[in-house]
């Protein structure tokens, strides 16, 4: 008998090289950012933004959940070539959907110079298709380390291909080809890692179960895409492309702490929640990793909220200035996304995908009017603190529900929340009279991230430490009570 690595080794690391990879790669995308922006002006950026929304959204669909659903499997190989069949004829089909439409979709963002970059986008849509089995497998084996490599060698190719592109003048057209080179690379090196071999089949009672699993929580992905992408239609619209450029880059900055947090965690979430076999195991894991995760990500959505008008004018310059209005609400939504990834991932570990259906729907609805009347009154602003309203006001309680239903103690989550949200409140105070003064944009960013670590980090450090400890006792239990499991594998 082969020795198998126990269950909490395997996450944890796992989660230390999700963690490694998402820093890495977020400061590779940053520093791919900032060439960017001094090689393309905010106009071009709104132009490429429409062709990456739209991207985004399909990209969704063509996915369709089906990762998850074999992520999640007892059956792995079983049903890898119909999901395969599945996953490669859908995004074929919206990949041809996305370049036919090119026209009405850039003139509905009333962009026409979108429509041949949203045609070069819709092939990397198509190669998106052969990834989905290939990622599956190295997720449900908790490979981070192979997926960091993959990741990594696409984003070399991605900047290096829209460094000389741009450098040669092909404006927004040069990120559309470094994405499909990119997505290329992603693809060639998932295969060639993962070795499940390339089979495709249908098995009508494979594709019946997965399709039950994935319609709902696709459409609920579909949603959340659209959470963060139908507000580029409605300053597209509202406010023309270069404010789209400006309100772009925003989110992009304000999406710092889901990428190098949230999603080091789900990558790891997923298979952790799904391996704890009772509901209650889940539940005392997701309280227990809740307080962590938050008091991290609400520190980061303060300075980026606080600080947005140095670090935008230092690390963009100042063409880019218009940006930093709608930072200061997506950086509070920023550290949300955080909070509000986790709790959805625990609910489709725990198979509540038509709950997460539900608060996405929800999510949307209330958000599309409110977003609309809080950009008309406040521009850019408005934009980004409607984002913050929403969330608290309709999403939170909504999520809250469902995880009653789901078998959590609501109180027990926000509890976790208190201490690091009373803390951040003299960080806040702090950074925002900093960000007031005339210091130099790089002395203002020292000036506040020491008072995050005398503010926050120092009187934080006993309980970060105690729910760390009590986070990793909760991963040994949990390692013992499923070493059945881990005999199975072995």
């Amino acid at each position: 008998m082969t020795q198998t690595m126990p269950t909490a080794q395997r996450v944890g690391r796992g989660l230390g090289w999700s963690t490694t990879s998402n820093l890495v790669l977020r400061i590779g995308n940053f520093a791919m950012s900032l060439i960017m922006a001094r090689l393309i002006a905010p106009d071009q950026f709104g132009v490429f933004a429409v062709a990456l929304t739209t991207w985004s959204i399909l990209g969704t669909l063509a996915e369709f959940g089906l990762g998850t659903d074999l992520v999640r499997a007892r059956d792995f190989r079983a049903r890898a070539p119909t999901v395969a069949s599945v996953g490669l004829i859908t995004s074929g089909l919206l990949a041809l959907g996305m370049a036919i439409t090119a026209g009405p979709i850039a003139a509905a963002f009333n962009s026409p110079e979108s429509a041949p970059v949203i045609r070069v986008m819709a092939i990397s849509l198509l190669i998106f298709g052969f990834s989905i089995v290939p990622a599956a497998y190295l997720q449900r084996e908790i490979r981070q380390g192979s997926l960091f490599a993959i990741n990594a060698s696409g984003l070399v190719a991605s900047v290096a291909t829209m460094s000389v592109l741009a450098i040669l003048g092909w404006g927004p057209m040069a990120l559309a080809v470094g994405q499909v080179v990119s997505q290329l690379v992603i693809v060639v090196g998932l295969n060639l890692t993962a070795r499940v071999p390339v089979r495709f089949a249908f098995d009508r009672t494979v594709a019946k179960e997965s399709v039950h699993f994935c319609l709902p929580l696709a459409i609920a992905n579909l949603i959340s895409w659209l959470l963060i992408s139908v507000d580029n239609l409605i300053v597209a619209r509202a406010l023309g492309p270069t404010q789209l450029g400006l309100y772009a880059l925003a989110f992009n900055i304000s999406s710092w702490p889901m990428t190098a947090i949230g999603q080091s965690i789900r990558a790891v979430a997923l298979p952790a929640f799904s391996r704890l076999e009772s509901q209650p195991q889940r539940s005392r894991a997701l309280v227990t990793a809740n307080g962590p995760l938050w008091a991290v990500s609400i520190m980061m959505g303060t300075i980026l909220a606080t600080l947005a008008a140095p670090i935008v004018a230092l690390l963009y310059g100042e063409r880019w200035a218009g940006a930093a209005i709608a930072l200061v609400g997506l950086g509070v939504f920023g550290a949300l996304r955080v909070a509000f990834d986790l709790i959805a991932t625990f609910l489709i570990a725990a198979g509540a995908t038509r709950a997460v259906l539900a608060v996405q729907v929800w999510w949307l609805v209330t958000m599309v009017p409110i977003m609309w009347l809080a950009i008309d009154r406040f521009g850019l602003a408005g934009a980004g603190w409607a984002h913050v309203a929403v969330g608290i006001v309709f999403v939170l309680p909504a999520y809250l529900y469902c995880l009653k239903r789901a078998g959590v103690n609501p109180l027990s989550l926000l509890r976790a929340w208190t201490f690091p949200t009373l803390c951040i409140i003299p960080t806040a105070i702090a950074c925002s009279l900093i960000a007031r003064t005339s210091y130099p944009p790089l002395m203002q960013l020292a000036l506040g991230g020491l008072c995050g670590l005398l503010l926050y980090a120092a009187p934080l450090a006993r309980w970060w430490t105690a729910r760390i400890k009590e986070l990793q006792s909760g991963a040994s239990a949990g390692n013992d009570l499923n070493m059945n499991e881990v005999t199975r594998e072995a």
